[in-house]
């Protein structure tokens, strides 16, 4: 193995951990938001807030779509781009068909990432 992949490798080591670590650190902050925040008092049915393995969601009407920024902490992933999660008419999150767990769509977010492998890269 060359010195300059040993390099290579050990940085994307280095980004996978912080990227970790950044994850840790949101959902740490995401479980304290969802303690604190007092409880839903609006009328009708509701998904309940959520950590979804990326981004926090807060308790959100039935029959609505919740969106905000895509997470910053991945190379790979847009900012400027949305993340969607659907709060059904029965007051639950939307649960993939394939996977049979809720789902957040991260589609967008990925959007742009051909174009910066391919800046990256010449």
């Amino acid at each position: 193995m060359s010195h300059v992949v040993k390099i290579q490798f050990v940085c994307a080591v280095i980004i996978f951990m912080l990227q970790n670590l950044k994850i840790l650190e949101n959902e740490y902050k995401c479980r304290l938001k969802m303690n604190q925040d007092p409880p839903y008092n609006k009328s009708g049915l509701y998904c309940s807030r959520n950590w979804d393995g990326w981004l926090c969601w807060d308790d959100t009407p039935a029959r609505t779509y919740a969106s905000q920024s895509c997470p910053r902490y991945y190379f790979d992933l847009e900012p400027t781009e949305k993340a969607t999660k659907y709060c059904g008419e029965d007051g639950q999150w939307f649960v993939h068909p394939n996977s049979s767990t809720t789902w957040t769509n991260y589609t967008l977010c990925g959007i742009n990432f051909k174009d910066k492998l391919r800046v990256m890269s010449t």
